[in-house]
Parts: structure tokens; C-alpha cells; sequence
């Protein structure tokens, strides 16, 4: 389970994995943040270190990302805002192997800005060393 950025969301996250022994990273930075990954066989590599636990070779799985949509649940006050046509800004994690392109993966990571959240959410998937 991964909380999200915003009022006590969370998102229950299961995948697989992409390495043969591996390991999840949840990593966070307040807004504005900056990362070092670029793109390496279809994937987001981290390329540098960063201050929040990340390492070079960690393959970056899920960002947070703000999305405009229509309210989520089940109310009655979602119910009409969604007839009325009111939409707002909405969390989800955004599955970066699954990305066509690369400038969706940073659309996603920049959709995390100050004017909607304070902070991002990162999953990193690392490689754990075997004897």
C-alpha cells in the first residue's frame, strides 16, 4: 500500500517484477524536486544518487501524477459534480514501463507541482546483490 500525495488516499500497487531478485524503494521529495534518471532499455534508470535513498541502476517503476478528471466516489456531491461537469486535479501512480514515450514519463514527473501537491512518490525497483 503506497499513500498518496492529497487527503488519505493511498493506491494498492502489485506488479511484477522486471529484475530477477529485486526489491521496492518507496522514495519521496517535496515539490519542486529533482531527479537523475534517464532512459536505458525501455526503462527509467537512475543514473545518480539523490538525498531521498535512490542509486545509480534503481529503475524507476511508478511516479505520482496529477491528472485532470472527474471527482472519484460514490456521494451524492460526486454524483453532481460529475453531471455538472466538474472537473478537478487527481492523483494516481503512473506505471513508467508502461509509457509509450519518454516525454509521457516527464509529463508524469512534472505533473507533480507545487500549485497541486507538496510532494512526489517514487518506486524504485533495486537489485539486491545474492551470494
Amino acid at each position: 500500500m503506497v499513500d498518496l500525495p492529497g487527503e488519505g488516499l493511498s493506491a494498492k500497487m502489485k506488479f511484477k517484477p522486471v529484475l530477477e531478485n529485486s526489491e521496492l524503494v518507496e522514495v519521496r521529495y517535496q515539490v519542486p524536486f529533482g531527479l537523475d534518471v534517464a532512459p536505458q532499455n525501455n526503462m527509467a534508470v537512475c543514473t545518480k544518487a539523490g538525498a531521498n535513498g535512490e542509486q545509480p541502476g534503481d529503475i524507476l517503476r511508478y511516479t505520482s501524477q496529477w491528472t485532470l478528471g472527474l471527482p472519484r466516489g460514490d456521494g451524492v456531491i460526486t454524483t453532481a459534480m460529475s453531471f455538472s461537469g466538474g472537473i478537478s486535479w487527481q492523483v494516481s501512480m503512473f506505471d513508467v514501463l508502461a509509457a509509450k514515450r519518454w516525454d509521457d514519463v516527464v509529463a508524469a514527473l512534472v505533473s507533480n507541482e507545487k500549485s497541486r501537491t507538496d510532494e512526489v512518490v517514487l518506486l524504485f525497483e533495486r537489485s539486491i546483490k545474492t551470494d
